[in-house]
């Protein structure tokens, strides 16, 4: 072999040991990139499940439950401190509570439910440790649905006992006043499913029909009048609905699967795609991020973040039972499952 020869075998060597070390990088320093696990926490009592998470936007969240079949204790609380501990909250002593649903606003948050047939509403402010007893508006006979929509400020629809009867008011003091509640007489046999409002004027409310069928109306003025918006007749239920000005999300359900819904007109036209696995809650650090929770066709707990209608299963570790509520702000992002909470970055 010539010395022009040999040397350009040992050129034409080195060249393939540095591609080869190229093509295989992690082998040749890189670390390895490993999906880390979001780690689930026991709640702090095995009695009462846990059925609704609220965040702030400064960071704290609440999970909570309720159980109206629970003479004592029938209800639990738990906050997730800006520093990501979980602890205890003191929770007002009822019998036979039930809890609805949770919303917050920078530094408290509202909780409302049932107890003995009558409408419960419980306020937080951050900086205490317990849930204390709000005044709920008068004669309700239990709260479907709470969303705040600025500081201190709620929209709450609750029930007038008569099946399927539901009324719509507002607070903007945190729960010491409410205006007067109104009728939504549309819901009459419903069942209401979710409230989203942009401010105390427009607002979208969802139910359910006696044959399994999603209905939703608008407000622009309150409540005072009631505007139908058509949604697909395959949609069964309209849950998890967050809106911001125009546009809003929300999870929606049909006989075979769930699905995420997006609208920018206020409820008047709808696009959707299906989800591969069953959803039970949505929650949006803003509309275009959002985090879906549920449960796999196995029912293991599932978890996905979700951007426009795309969803990417995020890895969980010791969360024993399906998900059933999320919530996030532009600071954290929680889960619940019955027995379990978690929190995590947006």
């Amino acid at each position: 072999m010539s010395r022009a020869t040999a040397s350009a075998t040992r050129r034409w060597r080195t060249l393939v040991v540095v591609g080869a070390c190229a093509v295989a990088l992690a082998s040749c320093g890189t670390p390895h990139v490993v999906t880390p696990h979001i780690i689930g926490t026991p709640s702090s009592s095995i009695d009462v499940p846990l059925g609704s998470v609220a965040c702030t936007t400064s960071g704290s969240c609440i999970a909570v439950g309720g159980d109206a079949s629970n003479v004592a204790p029938s209800s639990v609380a738990e906050v997730r401190h800006a520093n990501g501990t979980w602890a205890v909250l003191t929770v007002p002593d009822t019998l036979s509570q039930s809890i609805t649903s949770a919303s917050c606003w920078s530094d408290g948050c509202l909780v409302g439910g049932a107890q003995s047939s009558l409408d419960s509403i419980w306020n937080y402010l951050q900086r205490g440790e317990s849930l204390d007893v709000a005044t709920a508006p008068h004669a309700g006979r239990g709260v479907s649905a709470i969303d705040c929509f600025a500081s201190a400020s709620c929209a709450v629809v609750d029930s007038t006992g008569i099946v399927g009867s539901s009324r719509l008011a507002f607070t903007s003091n945190a729960a010491s006043t409410w205006s007067v509640p109104t009728p939504i007489t549309w819901t009459l046999g419903d069942a209401v499913t979710a409230l989203s409002c942009t401010d105390a004027l427009d607002c979208l409310v969802a139910a359910t029909t006696s044959t399994n069928q999603a209905v939703l109306e608008a407000t622009h003025d309150g409540g005072t009048t009631w505007i139908p918006r058509t949604v697909p007749s395959t949609w069964r239920t309209l849950t998890s609905l967050t809106c911001e000005k125009l546009n809003c999300v929300a999870l929606a359900t049909t006989s075979t699967s769930s699905l995420i819904a997006r609208t920018s007109a206020f409820g008047r036209v709808w696009r959707s795609a299906s989800l591969a696995n069953v959803a039970n809650s949505l929650a949006c650090v803003r509309l275009s991020r959002c985090v879906v929770a549920g449960a796999t066709s196995s029912q293991e707990p599932w978890l996905a973040t979700l951007k426009g209608l795309r969803a990417t299963t995020l890895a969980l570790k010791y969360v024993p039972s399906p998900l059933i509520d999320a919530a996030c702000s532009v600071k954290v992002c929680a889960a619940v499952a019955p027995s379990t909470v978690l929190s995590f970055g947006p």
